[in-house]
């Protein structure tokens, strides 16, 4: 019955699955499916808060389930929420900044907010909020519900006189009109309480909207009814009624849309069934999506928001190779497919090139083609000349080409040679080295890069910046023969076991120390490692025999 709202909630490109039967420990990425676009996002957004309007809406809904939400956000991370609400809106922003408050956010506003209200004030007694305008009624009942709710919330409602206080009440009751839109009821309803007025008869006594015709509704119509559904229950709590709702309709939406609602819609939902007087039960699925997406600070993700891309993409399609785990993955390749069908792909050689190898990685038909290789021959996305500044640069498109399938259209460039004198000369002679075998051209290492000149690098993890640089160099080193003694294990365990998992990806890696969200290409760095050793480190979850065969996988 209602399913349909939830359609509304997403794009509909999350959620799916490779098409094949995944292993226990792949469905970890499963997590990072966006719901935006179908491709794989970077972990490190799972550990970004919510922006400011679905923080709000978030927040207040935890408080409406009795969880007595607590915000511990850092200095830089109110500024960052509270800099980006009064971007959208000078007074429906600070609006949205009224629940972090309420949970205890640290300077989220303050009095120059109250001088900041009182200031769009107009001489009719309405508020004026800029991003709105002033042309309609609508916008200046909006402006004046949310300008006099932060008022309120700082505790200088009282601050404005008499005068003030019956010009707006006079002005709202001036608006009391026929066919007013529920939304506007709401703002004026609002307002009028807040002013500790009586709400008029003829706006109080507003009816239920209608549901009976909910199946035959299209998702906007369904998601413009619960609209009216929660301005109608504001209406009548401002008035000191009870709403009358289909408190069982409303629960079906719930159970359906609990893991998928957009934050304010979510919010609405769950406020108009605690004003039905729903039990606990009801919001059990909404207790659970909400727990889940809580930060440290109290904040919360918005994991539908993110966007995938191709990069990530490719890493987590390298990572279930290097694993030897089915990758056929029909949700990625309608990613790839919707993107370049929407006419806005780059053209830019690189990324065309990275589509190609997201395509074939997923096992895409043809994936790759004669694009894949002439962007890969002599004159491509390939540099001709290897120097320690572009190393790095090399390296990404010789891997791309070859999880692409051009490996034949690449040419071994000339390496300029240079001075292994400190931690970033030595990565970017790995990065050649790791290049030269993802390539297919391990026989072609410059001499220069020797497994003696790495053996001291690999064995000092405390040298390095990231866990991917260190990866690169112990893979070089792997690759050139060097041996997996006790210096290097024990330096292994200082260098990269302490990295290991984030909440909900346990296997994969992250950056560096003191960083909370794990990375893609980190984690593709040691597993690659990890099967450059024969996979005796165990970091690769769940590998088989035969496991980690190309996209960097071999010695």
């Amino acid at each position: 019955m209602a399913a349909a709202l939830v359609a509304v909630a997403s794009c509909g490109f999350g959620g799916g699955r490779p098409e094949l039967p995944q292993h226990p420990a792949a469905r970890q990425f499963d997590l990072l499916v966006s719901e935006q676009n179908g491709y794989y996002y970077p972990p490190f957004l799972r550990e970004q808060p919510a922006g400011a309007e679905a923080q709000s809406y978030a927040v207040r809904a935890l408080a409406e389930l009795g969880r007595r939400p607590r915000v511990s956000a850092s200095a830089d991370r109110v500024a960052a929420l509270r800099r980006e609400a009064l971007a959208s809106s000078p007074l429906w922003g600070r609006e949205w900044l009224v629940a972090l408050r309420r949970a205890g956010a640290t300077g989220v506003l303050d009095a120059g907010d109250a001088r900041a209200v009182r200031r769009l004030r107009a001489d009719g007694g309405w508020y004026v909020d800029p991003a709105l305008g002033d042309g309609t009624d609508a916008a200046r009942l909006g402006a004046t519900w949310a300008a006099l709710g932060v008022l309120e919330a700082l505790g200088r409602l009282d601050d404005l006189s008499a005068a003030e206080r019956n010009r707006t009440a006079d002005w709202l009751s001036s608006r009391v009109t026929e066919g007013l839109p529920a939304d506007q009821k709401a703002a004026l309803a609002g307002s009028l309480r807040l002013l500790g007025r009586s709400v008029p008869a003829r706006i109080a006594a507003v009816a239920a909207p209608r549901t009976a015709h909910w199946t035959a509704l299209s998702p906007d119509d369904r998601v413009e009814l619960l609209s009216d559904t929660y301005h109608y229950v504001l209406v009548r709590e401002a008035a000191d009624l009870r709403p009358v709702v289909d408190r069982g309709l409303w629960e079906a939406v719930l159970r359906e849309g609990a893991d998928v609602l957009p934050y304010e819609q979510l919010y609405w939902v769950v406020h108009i069934l605690k004003a039905a007087g729903a039990d606990g039960d009801s919001f059990e699925g909404v207790g659970e999506r909400l727990g889940a997406a809580r930060l440290d600070d109290g904040t919360l993700r918005d994991p539908s928001v993110y966007l995938g891309d191709p990069e990530s993409s490719l890493f987590v399609e390298r990572l279930r190779a290097l694993a030897g785990w089915p990758r056929r993955d029909l949700r990625l390749l309608a990613a790839v497919e919707r993107e370049e069908a929407s006419g806005e792909a780059s053209q830019d050689g690189g990324d065309r090139l990275s589509r190609a190898a997201v395509r074939r990685l997923a096992g895409g038909e043809g994936a790759g083609g004669d694009d894949a290789g002439r962007l890969c021959a002599a004159g491509g996305v390939l540099p001709g000349v290897v120097t320690a500044g572009n190393a790095a640069q090399w390296q990404r498109a010789a891997l791309n080409c070859a999880d692409a399938g051009a490996t034949g259209a690449i040419a071994a460039p000339r390496v300029e040679a240079w001075e292994l004198g400190g931690p970033d000369a030595v990565v970017a002679a790995a990065t050649v080295v790791v290049g030269f075998a993802d390539a297919g051209l391990p026989g072609r290492t410059p001499t220069w890069i020797a497994r003696g000149a790495l053996r001291p690098w690999a064995r000092s993890p405390e040298r390095f910046v990231s866990l991917y640089d260190y990866s690169l160099v112990v893979r070089a080193y792997a690759l050139l023969g060097g041996e997996l003694d006790r210096p290097l294990r024990s330096a292994l365990e200082r260098g990269v076991v302490p990295y290991r998992g984030c909440p909900g990806l346990p296997d994969l890696f992250r950056v560096r120390a003191g960083d909370p969200a794990c990375d893609l290409k980190t984690t593709w760095g040691v597993w690659a490692l990890d099967r450059a050793w024969g996979g005796v480190m165990g970091w690769v979850p769940g590998s088989g025999t035969g496991a980690g065969r190309g996209t960097g996988a071999g010695r």
